[in-house]
Formats: structure tokens, C-alpha cells, sequence
């Protein structure tokens, strides 16, 4: 069976690069390379619930694409980063970062700015067709905020989101019916420093698991039944091997599988002398880490990536990307063992931001 793949770029000049897996052959290809507007190149995307749209952090820019097929992408919209005047300016450092897609109506996309004048999230309400239609919230986090990774709960009504800059995991309630946040509270890292980067939650909603980017560790919450506010249970699961110099690397994501039986995370290292890690973890019925499966090398560095991908319709397939040296991986995780199986170069600028499954 074919599976398509669409990935993005880190730097100009924008591209959407749609790539084509064999199942049976185990090869993956390049099909078709996307030109969008040059300035708006993709370091995160996410499609909308039916797979029509793409939606992507565009540098200065929060965009939509429509979906025709693997090979027809049409730029739709693009709009400004919201929130603090200066977030949008091109002489700040600012730039968009995440952006996540309900699932449920009224469909709204939520994205979040980094680096500078970061302390707003984005809410943006989308048209008939799921494309983005206008600014209708920007929300607050703190001045010195820097969120880099969102996630709903299984209900999607509350949001809990990774505070690098700010050290704090945030929770916000959503309105079912305009799609609009109101705060429900915060809670600091359990070390300082820690630089929260990434949340995954279990569709039980009775965990979260919250990636340090520079703690180089995976760290256990349970929800408050009542409040909805994680709680740290002073459990953590290191990303790197024992004995190395942290410093030297910085965790990326976390992802969980299909049947949300397994869990992966992955590390970056600072040095392209150095290679990253790959973590995966068996998940207990209730979301909690029963045990380590492994924790082995990435081929490269993975640059500003090195971001997992498992395939929404089995446990069996994920994607890996670089921007080390630009290219895209397909493992096959089978019987608790991660194979690669196909690896495809890109060397165009940035290539290698995260990869998401098409079909």
C-alpha cells in the first residue's frame, strides 16, 4: 500500500514536499514539491479533522492550504502573528511556532508565537471550506512566555500547553460553543530550567506527559479529577543516556502511538558530531508508563527536528525528519523492536520539519 507524507521547511524559500511510501517495497520517494509564498515557509503543521486543510507556523504568519490531494495544494489564507504589537514586526526575532487543530466545531486553530513578545496564544475561526478566516482571540499567557507545544484533552475542553521560556505548564478551558480559552491556572517545571517543550495526553485524560526540552527528561502528571490542573507525580524518564553532558542536547517531542499503547520521545543534540535519541514506552490501559521498551541512537543530529511522527492508522509505521542533513525517515516498530526501513534526502534549505500522514 502507498502512504503519502506531506513536510515542511525551517527557512525560506517556503515548500510543502510530499513524499510517497511503499509498504511493500519499503520505498520512499519524493512525488511532488509544493511551491508557497517564499517568506512563509512551514517549521510546524497539522491538518484540520478531515484532512482537507493544512494549517502551518509561516515564520511571521499563521497559514491554511486546502487539500485536493497528495499533489494538489493550494495556498488558501495567511495571517499575522496576534497578541503583542511587536510579534509581527519583522524587526523582532518572533516568529510563529505550533499550531493545533480542533477536532471538534467550531473547529478553530490555535497557534502559538516563540522567541520574543511571545505571551499570547493565536485563536483563529476558519470558513465553511476549514480555511482560516480571521483572528478571533489572542489570549494570554505571561510577558516572558514562549510556548512551543499544545495539546487538548480527549473532550477537547481543556487545552494544556508548554511554556519553555516562562518554565510552566498552562491549563485553559474552551468554550464549546465560540472555541475561545479562558485560563484555568498554571503550573511551574519541577526544576527550574527545565524549559517545558512539548504535552501529549492519553485519551483517558487522566495523564499528561510533559517533555523537558533542557532537563532531557519526559515527565509523569496525573490530572486533577476536579480542577483539571496537572500534578507532577515526581516521576521521570531521562531521554538521553546516563552520564552524558546535557548540555549538550535538547529533548524535541512526544508523541503516542495509534492505539495509544506506546509512547515515544525524542532528543536533539547541539553538536552535528553528536547524534539524537529515540525513546519508546509501554503505556498501561489508564496512561500510565508501565516501562522503558528502549532508548537508542538517531541516525543524525536532527538539527531543529529530529521529530517522531507515528502513523495514524497503526502502531507499525512512524516518520522521522532532520534538518541535519535534510531528509526523511520510515521506521517500522514491531514486536517491541524499531527497524528503519526507508530513508529519503532532501538537500533543499530547512528541509526536515515534522511530517504529517496523508493517508
Amino acid at each position: 500500500m502507498l502512504h503519502h507524507l506531506m513536510i515542511g521547511t525551517w527557512t525560506p524559500p517556503g515548500a510543502i514536499f510530499t513524499v510517497e511510501f511503499d509498504d511493500e517495497s519499503l520505498s520512499l520517494k519524493l512525488i511532488k514539491k509544493t511551491t508557497i509564498p517564499h517568506d512563509e515557509p512551514i517549521s510546524w503543521m497539522t491538518f484540520d479533522h478531515a484532512k482537507k486543510n493544512i494549517y502551518g507556523a509561516s515564520m511571521k504568519k499563521f497559514s491554511s492550504y486546502n487539500v485536493v490531494s497528495s499533489t494538489e495544494i493550494v495556498h488558501h489564507a495567511s495571517h499575522p502573528i496576534g497578541g503583542h504589537p511587536q510579534a509581527s514586526s519583522s524587526d523582532s526575532n518572533t516568529r510563529a511556532i505550533f499550531v493545533l487543530a480542533a477536532k471538534k466545531p467550531p473547529f478553530n486553530v490555535y497557534g502559538n508565537p516563540f522567541y520574543k513578545y511571545a505571551g499570547y496564544g493565536n485563536v483563529f475561526s476558519v470558513n465553511e471550506s476549514g480555511g482560516l478566516e480571521s483572528n478571533i482571540q489572542n489570549y494570554e499567557y505571561s510577558p516572558g512566555s514562549a510556548i512551543h507545544g499544545m495539546v487538548f484533552d480527549s473532550s477537547e475542553t481543556y487545552l494544556y500547553s508548554a511554556d519553555m521560556w516562562g518554565d510552566k505548564i498552562w491549563t485553559h478551558k474552551k468554550d464549546s460553543e465560540t472555541g475561545h480559552l479562558t485560563l484555568v491556572g498554571s503550573l511551574s517545571a519541577p526544576s527550574a530550567g527545565d524549559h517545558p517543550r512539548w504535552v501529549e495526553i492519553h485519551p483517558s485524560g487522566k495523564y499528561l506527559y510533559v517533555l523537558m526540552e533542557a532537563g532531557n527528561n519526559l515527565a509523569v502528571y496525573v490530572i486533577d479529577e476536579h480542577t483539571y490542573m496537572p500534578v507532577f507525580t515526581h516521576m521521570t524518564y531521562p531521554l538521553v543516556p546516563p552520564g552524558l553532558n546535557t548540555k549538550m542536547y535538547r529533548a524535541d517531542v512526544v508523541f503516542l502511538s495509534h492505539s495509544s499503547k506506546y509512547l515515544f520521545a525524542t532528543s536533539r543534540a547541539n553538536s552535528f558530531d553528536l547524534v539524537g535519541y529515540i525513546s519508546a514506552f509501554k503505556i498501561g490501559r489508564a496512561g500510565n508508563i508501565e516501562r522503558r521498551i528502549f532508548l537508542q541512537p538517531t541516525p543524525t543530529s536532527g538539527g531543529h527536528s529530529n521529530a517522531i511522527s507515528p502513523c495514524d492508522f497503526s502502531d507499525e509505521w512512524l516518520a522521522l525528519t532532520d534538518d541535519h542533513k535534510g531528509g526523511v525517515e520510515i521506521y517500522r516498530f514491531h514486536e517491541e523492536f524499531l527497524a528503519r526501513v526507508a530513508r529519503l534526502d532532501i538537500p533543499d534549505p530547512g528541509f526536515g520539519m515534522n511530517a504529517i500522514w496523508y493517508d
